[in-house]
C-alpha cells in the first residue's frame, strides 16, 4: 500500500475550505462532528486571526482524509509553555467550549485509524518541524497507540471516556424502551412517568421551525443555566462563544434537517428541553435544560426516554448520549463505545523535568 504523505495550506477563508471538504463528505459519510454543518459553521464563527490549516493526506496522490489543524501556544499555571498541532480545536477554553466529539480525519471510516497512525508516525519523525512539538487530539475514535508512542519515544497522556448508545430499532421492536432496561432502571422510570403523568399527559414535541427552535434553545439555556447554578457548577453557557456557535449552527443547519430541538411535557408543564443533532439516522444527544428545582423529581430522565421513544417512532437508527459517564447514560444504554483525549508530546527536556517534578510529587502527596 502507498504511503500516506501529508501538506498543509493556510485557511483563507470558510468558503477556501468548503468545495474540497463537502466533496470528501459525500464520500466519507462521517459523524455530525466532522460535516460540514459543524465545521463550516466553525470557521464562519471564530474570530479572525487565529491560525487555521487545512491538512490533506494524499496516498498515491490521490486525496485520502482532510483535517483542519489550529497552532497554539498554551500555557497554564505550573505547566511548561507547549506549542501545539489541535485537531479541529483551537487551545484556547474560550473556543473549545463547543466540545468536539466523534474527531478524527475526515474520511471513509475504514480508513480513519491508518490516516491516524500515519500522522502520529509523521509528527514522531519531525513533520512539524519547530512549529510545534506537541499534537493535541480531542474526542477521537481512533487514537494513537500507547506501544506506537512509547517505540517512538514519545510523552503522552491519554483519556479515554466511555460513550453510550441506545438501539433505536429495537426499542422499535419492543414497543415499550422500559421493557429494555434492567429491573430497577425500568421501575423507576415507570415511577417517573407516573409521576408526572398525575399532572396530565407525558408528551414531546419537535421545533417546527427555525424561528422555534432558536426560541426553545432560548429556553432551553434558561432552565440549563438555572439547575446548574443551583448546583454550584459551572455551565455550559459560561463561555460566550457557546451560544454564538450554536444559535449559527441552528440558524444554518435546521433547514437541512440536521438540528432537533424537543420540548417535553406533562400536562401543559414543561418539563425541560433537548438540542440534538440528526445525521445519516444517528442522534447525537448534544445539550438540554430541565426543569429539576424539585430534587424529589426526575424530568430529565423523562425527557430522555420520551426523546428515545419519539426517535424511535421516526425511524431513526441510533441515540447516542456522547461522552462522559453517569448512570442516566449507562442504565439506558444498549450499547457503548470509547472516545479519547490524548495529548502526545516531542522529548523536550523542558517536557521530561516537568514529568519528574509531577512524579515527585505524586510520590509525596499522592495522585491528585
Amino acid at each position: 500500500m502507498a504511503a500516506i504523505e501529508f501538506s498543509f495550506a493556510p485557511v483563507e477563508s470558510e468558503a477556501s475550505v468548503a468545495a474540497s471538504w463537502q466533496a470528501m463528505e459525500r464520500a466519507a459519510q462521517p459523524p455530525f462532528f466532522l460535516s460540514w454543518a459543524w465545521i463550516g459553521t466553525w470557521l464562519a464563527t471564530l474570530p479572525k486571526g487565529l491560525r487555521l490549516e487545512l491538512v490533506t493526506a494524499r496516498r498515491g496522490g490521490a486525496t485520502a482524509g482532510l483535517a483542519l489543524i489550529a497552532t497554539n501556544t498554551v500555557r497554564q499555571f505550573l505547566r511548561a509553555p507547549a506549542t501545539g498541532l489541535h485537531l479541529h480545536s483551537t487551545g484556547d477554553p474560550r473556543w473549545d467550549c463547543i466540545a468536539i466529539e466523534h474527531n478524527g480525519f475526515l474520511c471513509p471510516s475504514g480508513d480513519a485509524a491508518a490516516l491516524a497512525a500515519a500522522f502520529g508516525a509523521w509528527f514522531a519523525a519531525g513533520g512539524a518541524g519547530e512549529k510545534a512539538d506537541e499534537l493535541r487530539l480531542p474526542g477521537v475514535a481512533s487514537p494513537l497507540a500507547n506501544d506506537f508512542l512509547d517505540r517512538a519515544g514519545l510523552l503522552h497522556s491519554t483519556q479515554i471516556r466511555p460513550g453510550f448508545t441506545v438501539d433505536l430499532a429495537r426499542v422499535r421492536a419492543s414497543g415499550d424502551f422500559a421493557a429494555l432496561l434492567s429491573s430497577n432502571a425500568r421501575q423507576q422510570l415507570r415511577r417517573t412517568k407516573r409521576d408526572f403523568a398525575a399532572q396530565g399527559e407525558c408528551t414531546v414535541a419537535e421545533a417546527r421551525d427555525r424561528d422555534q427552535a432558536l426560541a426553545w434553545f432560548g429556553a432551553m439555556k434558561e432552565l440549563h443555566v438555572r439547575s446548574w447554578q443551583r448546583r454550584g457548577r459551572a455551565h455550559a453557557f459560561s463561555a460566550p462563544y457557546f451560544e454564538t456557535f450554536h444559535r449559527a449552527l441552528i440558524g444554518r443547519e435546521f433547514g437541512a434537517g440536521a438540528i432537533q430541538l424537543l420540548r417535553a411535557e406533562a400536562g401543559g408543564f414543561v418539563l425541560g428541553y433537548l438540542y440534538n443533532f440528526r445525521r445519516d439516522g444517528r442522534i447525537y444527544s448534544y445539550q438540554s435544560g430541565f426543569d429539576d428545582a424539585d430534587p424529589k423529581r426526575r424530568p430529565g430522565a423523562l425527557c430522555q426516554a420520551l426523546a428515545v421513544e419519539h426517535n424511535a417512532a421516526r425511524g431513526e437508527a441510533v441515540y447516542d448520549f456522547l461522552a462522559g459517564e453517569n448512570r442516566l447514560k449507562a442504565s439506558y444504554a444498549t450499547g457503548r463505545y470509547e472516545l479519547a483525549w490524548q495529548v502526545v508530546r516531542l522529548p523536550r527536556f523542558k517536557y521530561r523535568l516537568e514529568s519528574m517534578a509531577r512524579r515527585a510529587k505524586q510520590a509525596v502527596f499522592g495522585p491528585r
